[in-house]
């Protein structure tokens, strides 16, 4: 048999934003729950939730912190790529003649 868990607003509220970051089926695998209880929490909260709020300063810097990672990790990517292409032309090239 089930239980039912009582959750904190807090929670909840977390659980909604949460849900519009990552969408609601994300949400629900991360934090444990079933998807019904964040679309009704969903709708209990919209008018309160944090999606209609600015992020916070260092919400921004902390998004850019990883897009910055993420950057240099393509650009790494980028770097192999390159060489890669450069090999097997040569190799081509090579085999052509």
């Amino acid at each position: 048999m089930g239980r039912n868990k009582n959750y904190t607003e807090e929670f909840k509220r977390e659980a909604v934003a949460r849900s519009t970051a990552i969408g609601p089926t994300k949400a629900s695998e991360e934090l444990g729950i079933s998807p019904s209880l964040i679309y009704s929490w969903r709708d209990k909260y919209k008018d309160s939730s944090s999606s209609n709020k600015k992020p916070s300063y260092d919400e921004l810097e902390e998004e850019v912190k990883r897009l910055r990672k993420e950057i240099g990790y393509i650009e790494e990517i980028n770097k192999v790529l390159k060489k890669s292409t450069a090999i097997f032309s040569s190799d081509h090239i090579k085999g052509s003649k």
